[in-house]
């Protein structure tokens, strides 16, 4: 009897551990995730919304593959967009190519 009371006290607890730390992974990365999303549409104003639109919709293709934008994005494309491979992180730019995909949605 004593260890079936300490069995269910261990899974009890094991059990409030787990609810906490799901508690705390839901509650932290949505937060983490709206300033990654501020920051890539704040780089999207400054450097591409003058060119692309506001949504995207000026020379921009979103069907082509994530690593031919990314290459477009650090590389420029002749002659008119220049490159940012100076001025963003490979992540940097990954992100604002995954925004500017969401925009044309």
């Amino acid at each position: 009897m004593l260890l079936a009371i300490h069995n269910s006290t261990k899974l009890t607890a094991s059990l409030v551990v787990f609810l906490l730390f799901g508690v705390l992974v839901l509650t932290w990365t949505p937060a983490r995730a709206q300033g990654e999303a501020a920051a890539v549409d704040a780089t999207y104003k400054a450097k591409c919304a003058m060119c692309h639109g506001g949504n995207a919709e000026k020379s921009f293709d979103a069907t082509k593959t994530d690593e031919v934008l990314l290459d477009a994005v650090l590389k420029g494309v002749k002659p008119k967009m220049p490159s940012y491979d100076q001025k963003l992180s490979p992540d940097q730019a990954k992100g604002l190519v995954g925004y500017m995909k969401s925009l044309k949605k």
